[in-house]
């Protein structure tokens, strides 16, 4: 069965409450999401056993995760309804 990128599982939430921009960086490609203050994310990733639990470190700037042993999680974001897929410099104002 082929699951639509708005049906994945919700693997994370976040929401930028700090007083500066967020980066959310997705494994060690470039793909990011970068979220302005008050900015709020579902954070959604392809159905697989080896997605969870994440692995979340706190680096400068924001964080830096990773999926448990999914080599390609299939990255993406629900932000205001819309789905959007992950790619390099990901910055949710641009879908306001």
């Amino acid at each position: 069965m082929c699951l639509s990128p708005e049906n994945y599982p919700v693997v994370w939430y976040f929401k930028n409450d700090t007083k500066s921009t967020m980066t959310l960086y997705l494994e060690m490609v470039p793909e990011e999401v970068i979220l302005e203050i008050g900015d709020e994310v579902e954070l959604l990733a392809r159905p697989s056993d080896d997605s969870l639990p994440l692995d979340i470190a706190v680096v400068e700037g924001g964080f830096q995760i990773h999926a448990h042993k999914e080599w390609d999680p299939h990255w993406h974001v629900r932000f205001n309804g819309q789905v959007i897929k992950v790619k390099s410099s990901t910055r949710l104002a641009d879908y306001r």
